[in-house]
């Protein structure tokens, strides 16, 4: 895409700006008829209008970084209609006559913005730009276009402005109607892209076009809204000598340059995290303002009911109970430059969503939204129908690959951790879901993305039963406030690992055959009337084991399998959950966030390097979950034992004794039956 670079001069002082719109711009800054109809207009609808102008300074702080947007110079600040009339109009326009590239053109307003306190006059101006036009070109190759400028005043111009204007958006109806048409399109625009960063192909179809409006009407309205402070206008790559994706935060290590139609010139682009649209030096990101555009926008908690009211609603078990009223206290306290961040530290199946709840509707009370991040689909498709329950009067978004929800606008957006790269500064509690879980984990794009997402005097909450071990310092140190829930809802222990000793997977596959050990586990699982999760290291040996098992088991019994490869994923765990399925064969791909009411685990190759010690835990986890079955077997199987194995087997055994000493489970023997081997629980 490319934009028009242009510079304009307001009491003495020049800004450079870039427009994809430059009618809307020569009559905003030159006729004061549209300028004062557009304020007035956008000054009444959605939100405070409180942001920066696209001209200025307006460096803001995301990450302890500083990131310039758009423009260059000064400084301004747009609060209602009435301060925006008191701004002055532009004295005269220098505007280049033919588009550039977005990327550079935004590069050279900013180098701009760093030499205009020097400018004095017209004809230095134009040297000026010009200078910085082709200084942000590396390679040159600018042909002649930063020579020939268009130049506009008022005094001589108004009057051709208006009629330009008036004739491009609507021949009928003269300068007054567009600006009021124009003006609608700004607060819908300001309104459905309120804490969201997009491409522009991304705005239009949010915006309806071509459905409903055209791609060149759109643009004016972006622009528009940029002028007034209601939106942030800029290249999705950004820099001049170093680039970085102003969508992601991937640097310079992640940009590709390739040939590119849009700007006719090679153009960097990032591949970190071209799944989600390609994100081009030349591509135009709309980033939008929420509303209210400042930190502290949630009311108090002075008026909601006492702390032990609210809990009571949710019929928390004790553990919850505690964790949650310390989540409450640190969530509404007042900001004074403490941690913005929770840990809850929770065991697998302690209900950790149930104790976000209390959270969740102290944020939706106080009249702000809620984001719920976590890194697979599969939990995304679990939590929803939760969410929708458990707050029946709210608005529930889900947001994930496969998606038809992505433009919805919700007071709780469920989403996956890479679809929280669309938003910005869009949420007033962030709940980050298995932090430590794949591909989340040690991704710094999709860690920025998160964070990026929080608006400003937002909170975080962090929930996992397996703390990275960085977090698990923090906490224990007291440099990071967090509650711990060493107990399930339903207060038994934890299952405990049993180990068997058996072959490696490709060594059952190759001799077709299964050890009598791991037959008569299985066996007795499917007696007792338990579904099984069998969880193999390797997506190719999923379909091979799930039929090496059909070999051992009673005549009709239903087994699947599936991976990240399955098209049908999402069909074939649900029928797991329907159980249509006794046995499924998978991955770590559901290690985490499915729940089986009465189900037995399996890892076999439990020794390999692709199971850590924080997958062996959320693998035993999805045994022994619900009241009705709280004792599930769990066997880790292997030829021998591993670091992790071990370690996995130790930490559910220290939580058990902690749970027992807080006296919130008795360390009861589950009820006497044969296991595999003769041995009995």
């Amino acid at each position: 895409m490319k934009g028009y670079l242009y510079a304009f001069a307001s009491a003495g002082r020049w800004s450079a700006v870039v427009t994809i719109s430059p009618e809307v711009d020569l009559a905003f800054w030159l006729d004061a008829e549209f300028r004062r109809t557009v304020e007035e207009m956008a000054s009444g609808c959605g939100g405070e209008g409180t942001g920066k102008r696209q001209y200025g300074k307006a460096e803001e702080r995301q990450n302890g970084e500083a990131a310039t947007w758009p423009g260059g110079g000064r400084e301004g600040r747009l609060t209602d209609g009435a301060e925006a009339g008191r701004s002055g109009l532009a004295d005269v326009v220098l505007l280049l006559d033919e588009p550039l590239p977005l990327g550079i053109a935004f590069a050279a307003a900013e180098r701009f913005a760093a030499k205009a306190r020097r400018v004095r006059g017209e004809a230095r101006a134009a040297r000026l730009l010009r200078a910085c036009a082709r200084g942000a070109e590396l390679g040159g190759g600018l042909r002649g276009t930063v020579d020939l400028f268009r130049i506009f005043g008022r005094e001589g111009t108004a009057r051709r402005v208006r009629r330009y204007t008036a004739v491009r958006w609507d021949r009928a109806s003269g300068m007054r109607e567009a600006a009021r048409k124009l003006a609608a399109a700004v607060c819908e625009a300001a309104d459905a892209l309120g804490g969201r960063a997009l491409l522009r192909g991304e705005a239009h179809a949010l915006l309806g076009v071509p459905a409903r409006r055209s791609a060149a009407f759109v643009d004016a309205a972006l622009q528009l809204a940029a002028l007034l402070g209601r939106l942030r206008l800029g290249s999705a790559v950004a820099g001049w000598r170093r680039r970085r994706c102003r969508r992601c935060g991937s640097g310079e290590a992640h940009m590709r340059r390739t040939p590119c139609l849009a700007c006719g010139r090679f153009c960097a682009y990032c591949e970190a995290c071209l799944m989600l649209g390609r994100s081009r030096e030349c591509a135009l990101l709309v980033s939008g303002i929420p509303a209210g555009g400042a930190s502290g926008r949630l009311r108090p908690a002075d008026g909601l009911p006492p702390v032990p009211v609210r809990l009571a609603r949710r019929g928390l078990s004790p553990a919850q109970s505690a964790a949650a009223e310390a989540a409450l206290s640190w969530l509404e306290s007042p900001d004074d430059g403490g941690s913005r961040a929770f840990l809850i530290w929770a065991v697998t199946g302690a209900g950790k969503t149930e104790m976000m709840f209390p959270l969740i509707e102290s944020v939706l009370a106080r009249g702000g939204n809620v984001l719920i991040a976590t890194p697979r689909r599969d939990v995304v498709l679990e939590l929803e129908p939760r969410i929708r329950r458990a707050f029946p009067g709210r608005t529930v978004a889900a947001l994930h690959g496969a998606s038809r929800e992505k433009w919805t606008k919700a007071d709780i957006t469920i989403a996956t951790t890479h679809q929280t790269i669309r938003f910005e500064a869009g949420f007033d509690l962030v709940v980050i879901d298995e932090l430590d879980a794949f591909p989340y984990h040690n991704n710094p794009m999709l860690q920025y993305a998160a964070e990026k997402s929080l608006a400003p005097g937002g909170r975080r909450v962090l929930l996992t039963a397996t703390p990275p071990a960085e977090l698990r310092r923090a906490a224990i140190r007291g440099r990071l406030p967090h509650a711990r829930v060493p107990v399930r809802h339903h207060g038994h222990p934890l299952p405990v690992p049993e180990e068997l000793r058996i072959p490696p997977v490709r060594e059952l596959i190759r001799r077709n055959a299964v050890p009598d050990r791991l037959k008569q586990a299985v066996l007795a699982s499917l007696s007792r009337g338990a579904q099984l999760f069998v969880f193999v290291p390797r997506i190719a040996d999923t379909g091979p084991v799930a039929s090496l098992l059909r070999g051992v088991c009673p005549p009709g019994t239903a087994i699947g399998h599936t991976s990240s490869r399955d098209e049908r994923r999402t069909e074939t765990v649900q029928r797991f959950r329907n159980r249509e399925l006794r046995l499924l064969v998978t991955t770590t791909i559901l290690e985490r966030g499915v729940t089986i009411p009465r189900s037995d685990v399996f890892v076999l190759d439990a020794d390999s390097p692709l199971f850590d010690e924080a997958s062996l835990e959320q693998m035993a986890g999805r045994a022994g979950r619900s009241k009705e079955d709280p004792h599930g077997r769990v066997y880790f199987c292997a030829p021998h034992a591993t670091r992790a194995q071990r370690a996995a087997i130790r930490r559910i055994r220290e939580m058990n004794a902690i749970a027992a000493a807080g006296g919130h489970i008795r360390m009861e023997a589950p009820p006497g039956e044969v296991r595999a081997g003769g041995l009995r629980r």
